[in-house]
Parts: C-alpha cells; structure tokens; sequence
C-alpha cells in the first residue's frame, strides 16, 4: 500500500505531502484504516475550494503511472507540468510504499511528462540503484542490485529515456514476493476515475478503453444495471435494442424506446460510470475518484463512501460535500483539507481535542480547520 507521497514543483504545488500513515488514535470509524498493527489511511475524503488543487493531487499521484506503465492516460492532464514560478526547475516525486515487511522508496525528478533527469530506489532502506543526469553523464549506480539478486543483469540497452526500475521489472524474472515486481503490480492496478461530460474519463489499471454500453451488454449485465438504477434512485427499464446498424444499445424502456447515453441524466450517467467501474474494483490496488458525487444526491454520496470503506484497495475521494463529515462515517484523520497547493487533514489543523460527539460539519463550516 501507498504509505506516502511527496511532489515538488509540479503544477501549483510548489511543495506538498500526502501521509498516510498519520493516523490518530480515535476510537471511532476505524473501517476507514487498514487492520494493521501499524495502521494507514485506506478511505480518504478531500476538501477543498474549486481551483485548490484536489484534481492536481490525483495527476501528481498518478504520474507514476505515466511513468512506469502502459496503461490509458490522460494526456491532456499532465500539459502545463512544472510550476509557472519555477518553471526551469525539475518536478520532484517520492513514493514509500509497503508490502508485507517490505517498505520500498521510490523517488524520481523529471523536466516534463516523458523527460527524466534522476531516479531512485530504495528497499527496507538499503540502497538498490540511482543516478542523476545532473550529475553528468547518466552513469547509474547499480551497487545495490545484489540485494535483489539481479547484480546479473544486462544494461547494455538501458538509456536513460526509460525509467531504470521499468527496465529492470521488464528484463528480468521476478517471483511473486520481490519487492520490484510488488511495486510494479501496484503502479499497474492503480486506477484514477472521473465523469465528465458523457464519457468515461480514467487513467491507469486497464490499457484500453472499454464503451460503457457495449461492456454490460457484452456481459449480459442489463437486469444488473436496472437493479443498480432502481437502488440508486433512477426508477426506470433497461433494455437492450439493435441500431440499424446491428450494433446494441441500452434504452430507457417506454412505449417509445429512449436511448440511455443520448437521453440520461447527470447523475444517471454518473451512475452508470460508478458501476461499470464497481465491477473492475476488486483489481485495483489504489483508488482515486475524482469529484465522487458531483452529481448525485446526498444519500447516494453516503453510500458510495460506505461501499468505498470495504473496498480492499485504498481510495481518495475528492468532494466539496460537507454532509459526509460525520463521525459515524469519517474521522478527522481521514479528511484533508486542499488549499492553495498545500494539503493537511483535520487532526493538523485545529488543536482542539476533537471526540466523537463533535459536529465535524459544523467545525469546518465555521472554520475549525482554517489552520
């Protein structure tokens, strides 16, 4: 699991961390943490006004995706890459994972999306490779690599172009428990997701893009989804019909078919992404859904974060609904506040002792957590 991330220098962050491993010792929702001795965060809620940076969060997370793995991205996202007041200076991410008894460092900087200038890794903090174009000549340091019993491998085709872990994941035969190749399935089943407009917007765990209808058609998924629907509120038929073309679609069903992705609406097609990808969770190592419930009622918000706490992979949401700030459902350790680049929860903004009986909605609207 993801126990902390650091960025420098990219977009508006001119310096930010996401730890989670800072965790408080409340007595209360603990379902939002993992059953660990030392436990980490696994469901975490940002705050923060539009324009603060909680989409930015996600694209910094996720730029190890770009960086390690062949899987869909968002291009368009990662433009603009370095901070506009520091712009000759290099975007700097660290990552500290852990697997089992193994806590894996991975560090890099980089010019632009694609442009690395250094990398880094470390393994139960034991040096296993780094080098640095600043420092000249790209020559790495490979001392480390005994460690991992791969002191055998071939880097005559290695260039500093490609990400040196990705070179070494790729050419080199890795059993289940190596550290590299955990770190190298969970970068691979990292998923960031978002609706937007009437397409399916995500980065990572799959590497294609999949139409929404043609997967629960394809999967006989149709009574599912109206079951779905019918939960959540939306209390209409599903169908499936042939276009002229042969091609099915789903319809509204009506004595006068109505297709469902021309006719939905926001929040119906808001649901519909929600549980495509409901069916791909169970894969996903890490979970970053951006503006979660930007179109659903709050009763459904609710209960999207409910089913979020038992999903096994940790998960960031980003919201700006304060009706999810209840002690029966959060705690001050799991919600984060973004504001103007820089990222904090509750427990560090106020120090006020803070107990389950305390209104945390009525705290942050009047400005508990301003720090």
């Amino acid at each position: 699991m993801l126990k902390s991330f650091s960025v420098k220098n990219f977009k508006q962050f001119k310096s930010l961390t996401m730890d989670f491993s800072d965790v408080r010792d409340y007595g209360f929702s603990k379902d939002c943490l993992t059953k660990h001795k030392h436990p980490l965060i696994k469901t975490a809620i940002v705050y923060g006004p539009n324009a603060s940076g909680k989409s930015n969060l996600g694209f910094a997370i996720f730029d190890i995706v770009y960086h390690l793995v062949d899987r869909v991205l968002q291009h368009d996202a990662y433009d603009y890459y370095l901070n506009a007041d520091h712009p000759t200076e290099a975007a700097e991410f660290s990552y500290t994972f852990v697997f089992g008894r193994n806590l894996i460092e991975y560090s890099y900087t980089k010019q632009n999306p694609t442009k690395l200038l250094s990398e880094k890794l470390l393994i139960n903090g034991k040096h296993i490779f780094s080098w640095d174009w600043n420092s000249g000549e790209p020559v790495p340091d490979l001392s480390g690599l005994k460690n991992c019993n791969l002191n055998s491998l071939n880097f005559v085709y290695w260039n500093y172009r490609i990400p040196l872990l990705r070179y070494i994941a790729n050419n080199s035969v890795l059993d289940e428990k190596s550290p590299i190749r955990q770190l190298m399935d969970f970068v691979g089943s990292m998923l960031w997701f978002r609706r937007v407009d009437k397409s399916n917007n995500f980065m990572g765990l799959q590497s294609n893009v999949e139409k929404i209808d043609d997967f629960i058609i394809q999967k006989n998924l149709t009574e599912e989804f109206e079951r779905f629907l019918n939960e959540n509120q939306v209390n209409e038929k599903i169908e499936v019909r042939k276009t002229p073309d042969g091609r099915g679609n789903l319809y509204f069903k009506h004595q006068r078919p109505i297709p469902f992705f021309e006719t939905a609406s926001s929040g119906t097609l808001a649901l519909a992404v929600y549980f495509y990808w409901l069916h791909y969770v169970e894969k996903a190592s890490f979970l970053f859904m951006d503006e979660f419930d930007a179109f659903y009622h709050f009763e459904i918000a609710r209960d999207i974060v409910e089913q979020a706490k038992k999903f096994k992979c940790q998960t960031v949401l980003t919201t700006h609904n304060t009706g999810l700030l209840n002690h029966n459902l959060v705690r001050p350790d799991v919600c984060f506040i973004m504001d103007k680049g820089v990222l904090k929860s509750f427990a560090n903004m106020t120090n006020r002792e803070l107990r389950q009986g305390n209104n945390l909605e009525k705290l942050f609207i009047s400005g508990e957590f301003n720090g």
